[in-house]
């Protein structure tokens, strides 16, 4: 069961790697996922079924190193950037556009910067424009329309900060990061 297992994991990420403008060592594709345009991830990076990856008309995704995307949609027209040991939960969402503009205006196209040691919740969806620092978490359910300061934790719609995080990491010094590429090695 175990050899079954490992092939069918390794075709889908072979299949997957071919896609991507770039991928680094150790990617995992446990699933059918969505790969569109100019995308580009790091080493130890992890993507569950149903995540999706959108970069379209100029739009550009540049995923860092040890990345889990569980679910996860990222829709760019212009460049959505998420640093090292970024953990996104199910159904949480970037977007760097508004979509359609509205009363004959224009979109509005910003990027979004994610920074390092950051967890976005369930259901959390951060929009145009916002940079969130790093060691920062995003609370489940949460719209996130403004910038995020390093070390905090922010929830609710809008969200709002609900304290800091000083001394927190995603990826604890001698801890375990969940998940690790020692745990999905094939």
């Amino acid at each position: 069961m175990e050899a079954i297992r490992s092939v069918f994991l390794k075709n889908w990420t072979n299949y997957y790697r071919k896609r991507l403008q770039y991928a680094g060592a150790h990617l995992l594709v446990t699933g059918k996922i969505t790969v569109i345009g100019k995308v580009s991830v790091g080493n130890d990076v992890m993507l569950e079924p149903e995540t999706r990856l959108i970069a379209i008309d100029n739009g550009t995704i540049n995923v860092g190193n040890h990345v889990y995307l569980a679910a996860a949609t990222l829709l760019s027209t212009v460049n959505i950037e998420l640093g090292d040991y970024v953990i996104m939960s199910p159904n949480s969402e970037i977007i760097d556009h508004d979509g359609y503009g509205s009363d004959g205006k224009p979109v509005i196209e910003r990027p979004v910067k994610i920074g390092n040691h950051v967890w976005i919740g369930i259901k959390a969806t951060i929009l145009k424009g916002v940079t969130i620092g790093n060691n920062s978490i995003v609370g489940a359910g949460s719209v996130v329309t403004k910038d995020v300061e390093p070390n905090t934790v922010v929830a609710g719609n809008p969200a709002r900060k609900i304290r800091n995080t000083t001394g927190y990491t995603v990826a604890p010094h001698g801890g375990v990061y969940y998940p690790t590429p020692k745990h999905w090695r094939i």
